[in-house]
């Protein structure tokens, strides 16, 4: 089998085991304004999650064609094709490789009405440390910065650079979604670096907060039908 027929049928195997596995999870969402997933009931935003939070939320806004940013490696080609399958836009590049190139498309796409998610400790960490892209295209674009994690009932935990979280199925997860923060306009070097520091904090938070009152707010938040 040639590489490029490998890489299809791992991409259509992956989309197919992502789709079956989380449909046996049952997930709830809790949050306010952009608790919806289908940005054309709002306006639309970047999202921003740790890595580690990336497979469940892959499939939560799935087929809303939101824009992903993913890196230009061997692997960064799967996970391309397979988001592709599930209905996302990625942008090719990252901060090792392709990174102009990927915030000119970024840019491009900010008025498009859909989307931006990014793992800003992505592609290969470290682990919960923010990095630049997300701060420099909120402060270009003008679009709101929204936190959002998810937490399972019971998951296996990783031992990878991001501690990759995987719900066992027939669990539970609940998808929060945090309060929008604007990042300024026309910041320089210092301004970025501020607001990175600062967003870093933010997501962090959310996250442990999500982690810590997982069960609270499932059983507060709303399902998929009600939103």
């Amino acid at each position: 089998m040639t590489r490029r027929a490998l890489t299809w049928t791992v991409a259509w195997l992956g989309a197919f085991a992502i789709r079956a596995w989380f449909s046996t999870i049952r997930l709830r969402w809790y949050g306010g304004t952009y608790l919806h997933p289908d940005p054309r009931t709002r306006k639309n935003v970047i999202f921003v999650f740790w890595h580690q939070r990336l497979l469940g939320l892959v499939y939560t806004h799935r087929k809303c064609r939101g824009r992903i940013l993913v890196s230009r490696s061997r692997d960064g080609e799967i996970i391309a094709r397979v988001t592709s399958r599930l209905g996302f836009a990625p942008i090719r590049g990252s901060s090792r490789r392709g990174g102009s190139g990927a915030a000119r498309a970024l840019r491009a796409e900010a008025r498009s009405g859909y989307d931006f998610g990014i793992t800003p400790d992505g592609p290969l960490g470290p682990r919960h440390v923010f990095k630049m892209g997300a701060v420099y295209l909120a402060s270009e674009s003008g679009l709101p910065v929204v936190p959002i994690a998810v937490s399972y009932g019971r998951c296996w935990r990783f031992k990878s650079w991001d501690e990759f979280l995987l719900p066992w199925p027939f669990t539970w997860g609940v998808i929060h979604v945090g309060e929008a923060i604007t990042v300024p306009p026309d910041l320089d070097a210092s301004g970025l670096e501020m607001w990175r520091l600062r967003l870093e904090e933010v997501l962090r938070c959310h996250t442990q907060a999500t982690d810590e009152r997982a069960r609270e707010l499932y059983l507060s938040g709303r399902a998929r039908g009600d939103l």
